[in-house]
């Protein structure tokens, strides 16, 4: 019988012990499932990574945006499959895939379509690490930091908290007056634009979800290439028409640099600035490079 190991995060907003359990069950009806639950940051990619040594047949990350990201850090670049059953908030990968919201849908999903086999999807990295969503430098980084350092809140509060703190980190956390980034791309490069506050790179579309309604600064995302976005002002006027335009058909005007299908970006700061990747914060770096690897994951049961 073909192994599966069931990566869980039992600490992400819908998982359940009473879930987990049913699902468990169901998967073992076509495989021998080995289920290991996340201890902690890294867990995930470690777990992943050592699938592939082990000889398992697929990895399956029972989480959030958060966990995804930490499995196919463990197995992009390779042929292990990996199938995702939805237990965070956004769950923006999974959902650009098409898999059921349910995770109790998306395993019976999943075993409805394993003749199908695997099809490959692209990804994008950035400084070595593997991102399935997007990947952002400055104002939307230091949003999510802050989003971090309170997940008791976080949990507790849900999609109201992540706008609690874009307000708290526009109002007072965030260095409105002083752009710091430079973003070049083009061939070898050469094209660039300095005064930025925020860069981000999009995989798919949309960014995230505020509840059911989707966030959209890129709405072309999900082609060949990687789609930008990046702000040269944080002025009021600039900010509230970028927020309206977020809930339509994307962030729009003149403040704004659109760039689409691209392979390479290089972000620069002048001061060390904060980086996120799918949704977590990852440190802070003075200069990144971005790229896109089309094909890098073979996905099952999308």
């Amino acid at each position: 019988m073909r192994r599966l190991l069931l990566v869980v995060n039992v600490n992400a907003q819908t998982v359940t012990p009473a879930a987990l359990g049913i699902i468990t069950r169901a998967l073992s009806s076509e495989f021998r499932v080995e289920q290991v639950r996340t201890e902690g940051r890294g867990h995930a990619t470690r777990l992943a990574a050592g699938a592939t040594a082990e000889g398992f047949d697929l990895v399956v990350a029972f989480g959030g945006d958060g966990t995804v990201n930490e499995v196919v850090n463990g197995i992009a670049g390779g042929d292990l499959p990996l199938a995702i059953l939805p237990g965070g908030g956004a769950n923006v990968f999974a959902r650009s895939l098409g898999i059921p919201r349910d995770p109790i849908e998306a395993a019976v999903a999943l075993l409805e379509r394993l003749g199908e086999g695997p099809r490959r999807v692209s990804l994008g990295r950035i400084d070595g690490r593997w991102f399935a969503a997007n990947c952002g430098v400055g104002l939307d980084a230091a949003i999510v930091r802050r989003v971090e350092q309170r997940q008791f809140a976080k949990r507790a509060v849900g999609d109201g908290f992540f706008v609690w703190s874009a307000l708290r980190v526009l109002a007072s956390g965030y260095d409105r007056r002083t752009p710091h980034l430079a973003l070049r791309w083009g061939e070898g490069g050469d094209e660039r634009r300095e005064g930025l506050f925020l860069v981000v790179a999009q995989n798919i579309d949309p960014y995230t979800y505020l509840g059911e309604r989707p966030i959209r600064l890129c709405p072309e995302a999900g082609g060949d290439g990687l789609d930008c976005i990046a702000l040269d002002s944080l002025a009021v006027r600039t900010v509230g028409r970028t927020v309206v335009g977020m809930f339509g058909r994307g962030a729009r005007g003149p403040h704004a640099l659109h760039l689409a299908g691209r392979t390479l970006l290089c972000v620069e700061s002048d001061a060390p600035a904060p980086v996120h990747v799918d949704g977590e914060f990852v440190g802070e770096r003075e200069r990144v490079e971005i790229s896109a690897v089309p094909g890098a994951l073979a996905v099952l049961g999308a």
